[in-house]
């Protein structure tokens, strides 16, 4: 997903320590575990064990395009939405879209949900105030090769809701407005940034991963990648966007499933960006039966004294570079 070059693609391996590394990591705490955040269910209906952030992929004619709402309160909810940094495809059959869909109509405001069983994060846990969680819907328009990421999104009595919602173009390098966000608080995309269970499968994940940490650790501020940031006001701290990589030094162990080394060798080359505020060094992935149930106690044997954050100066101080553009190489 993205161009070879976009910076989700790019390996860091080699590019210096972060000056407030150590600060940071000791701010989270050199023993606080990696914390693989998504379940080894396949069925909506396991809640128990659907946990993580499944990926839908419609062909064409996959969806009818249903409009989408951004007002809750036609529902009976108090949830709020951003309908005016929210992209919206604006026609029937998905054709057309914009950025900031208080531009268009109420009527007019589409979003590519599944014309059969939508995938969401969550499961099938009964609505809004039941979910405790962000229930992300998350949608590759196969052929188009558009992605279209929502937060909190909620079928209600036949008509669909969100908080939120995001389009990428796959192809390009483009990032959202910055000040915007998207399905998530810093404004980056979910899917491209999951474990995938068919990648890890492989024993390499060629793209970076994202992470969470408690909003106590994460400072009000972003730093490219990001383009927005969300919280309370922690000056000093983790900014959104920062890039977090497993040391160089770090031995990822023989006995260890395929599974578990592809996440901590791509954790070494592509490293994890801090994308929400949610639990400490929790990252994130798709539940799926096929991972090994294994993984989950192996990769604890990462903690964040094993990690440190990255220096992407080598990079953002080249002339060439585009701060409004996921490109890392010319």
């Amino acid at each position: 997903m993205f161009p070879s070059n976009a910076i989700f693609n790019t390996r860091i391996d080699a590019l210096p320590k972060h000056p407030s590394s150590d600060h940071w990591v000791n701010m989270v705490g050199g023993g606080v575990p990696f914390g693989a955040d998504w379940g080894n269910s396949s069925n909506p209906a396991n809640l128990g064990d659907y946990w993580g952030m499944p990926i839908n992929v419609v062909a064409p004619g996959g969806t009818n395009w249903p409009v989408v709402s951004f007002d809750f309160s036609a529902a009976g909810y108090g949830e709020a939405s951003y309908a005016f940094k929210s992209d919206c495809a604006t026609s029937a059959d998905g054709s057309s879209s914009v950025q900031d869909c208080t531009s268009v109509p109420a009527g007019s405001r589409r979003f590519p949900f599944p014309s059969g069983q939508t995938l969401n994060e969550g499961g099938l846990c009964g609505g809004p105030y039941a979910c405790n969680n962000d229930h992300h819907v998350l949608v590759v328009e196969r052929g188009a090769c558009r992605l279209w990421e929502s937060f909190y999104a909620h079928n209600i009595g036949g008509q669909w809701y969100a908080s939120t919602t995001a389009m990428w173009d796959l192809r390009s390098n483009a990032l959202r407005p910055d000040d915007w966000a998207s399905a998530d608080a810093a404004g980056l995309p979910i899917t491209p940034l999951l474990a995938k269970a068919s990648e890890a499968s492989t024993g390499e994940i060629r793209h970076a991963l994202r992470v969470t940490f408690r909003d106590l650790n994460i400072a009000l501020e972003h730093v490219w990648p990001a383009r927005h940031h969300a919280g309370g006001h922690n000056p000093g701290a983790i900014p959104f966007g920062a890039l977090l990589r497993l040391k160089a030094d770090f031995v990822i162990p023989d006995h260890w499933s395929t599974h578990a080394k592809a996440i901590a060798l791509a954790a070494k080359r592509y490293g994890l960006y801090v994308s929400d505020n949610g639990m400490d060094f929790y990252v994130q992935g798709e539940p799926n039966s096929a991972w090994n149930p294994a993984l989950w106690q192996e990769l604890k044997g990462i903690t964040m004294s094993n990690m440190e954050f990255v220096d992407l100066r080598a990079i953002t101080g080249d002339p060439r570079f585009n701060p409004n553009s996921m490109q890392a190489s010319w």
